[in-house]
């Protein structure tokens, strides 16, 4: 048998665990320094975020330094043939961003730093140096591309009987997705005059750009030089104050074979050279049974 004194020394043992029990789980729902958080302490989080905004504002300003030094002295220096340069080697600048902000920053900015902060820092550094980048290879500040070309381009003939007639809105050719036509014709011979129709536009002034034009076959190159636009290509014209219009005679009853029309566009632009070409082909094919 047990005793009363026994019996009531176990219950009182087993309400003391209960009560333990239910005091650890009531400490885990709370907040604050029980579950090991930091009390706020406003003095130390007011350093930290002027720590933090001095440390965006000196990024800031290196993307910016950085960004001038490339458009001004390394995109002169390399180039328009190597890309991955004028990308790569700025944007590695971000490196150095831990010990810029040791040498300049005062002791207590330092001290709030962590990793995190390096993380932040290099991708502001990388997305603000690739806006203002954008900006300066842009104009008013740069141009670095050529002229390029605005919508399709166009091969017309004008028949002795001064019909005009469009390679695009003929049966007897054929549209090589843009690249060329294929012109069937019954003997061989595009007979009238042919003529090639383009415009160009820039982002600048698409005036500035230098087109020399060619036409080459089995039988060599020539330059096309121009001449005088007969009425019926005037109403086809899209020349404004943003675009350039072309129209270039090809030549009298072309002959059987591919037609290459070179289209060389070369601008002064900054800080380099900027050039553009075009090759286009005109098939003249003999309809054959």
């Amino acid at each position: 048998m047990v005793d009363l004194q026994t019996a009531m020394a176990a219950a009182a043992a087993d309400r003391q665990k209960r009560l333990d029990k239910t005091a650890s789980e009531r400490k885990k729902r709370r907040s604050g320094a029980d579950l090991g958080i930091e009390r706020f302490d406003p003095v130390k989080h007011v350093a930290k975020e002027k720590a933090e905004t001095a440390s965006m504002w000196l990024v800031l300003a290196y993307a910016l330094i950085v960004a001038l030094l490339n458009r001004h002295m390394l995109m002169g220096w390399v180039g328009p043939g190597d890309g991955f340069l004028l990308w790569f080697l700025p944007i590695s600048m971000l490196i150095f961003l831990p010990r810029i902000h040791r040498t300049v920053m005062p002791a207590a900015f330092i001290e709030a730093y962590t990793s995190g902060t390096w993380v932040k820092a290099g991708f502001l550094h990388t997305f603000t140096f690739l806006a203002i980048s954008f900006l300066l290879v842009n104009p008013p500040f740069g141009d670095v591309t050529a002229a390029s070309l605005d919508g399709d381009w166009e091969v017309a003939v004008i028949t002795e009987d001064g019909e005009l007639v469009l390679a695009s809105a003929s049966g007897d050719v054929l549209d090589m997705d843009g690249e060329g036509f294929a012109w069937t014709t019954d003997d061989g011979v595009l007979h009238g005059t042919a003529w090639v129709l383009f415009t160009l536009s820039d982002n600048h002034e698409v005036s500035e750009n230098d087109v020399e034009i060619r036409l080459s076959s089995n039988a060599g190159s020539d330059l096309i030089e121009a001449a005088t636009v007969p009425d019926a290509l005037l109403n086809l014209s899209r020349a404004d104050a943003d675009h350039r219009w072309f129209a270039m005679p090809l030549g009298s009853d072309l002959a059987e074979g591919r037609w290459t029309i070179t289209v060389d566009i070369e601008e002064q632009g900054s800080p380099w050279v900027n050039t553009r070409e075009y090759s286009w082909y005109l098939d003249i094919i003999e309809e054959r049974d």
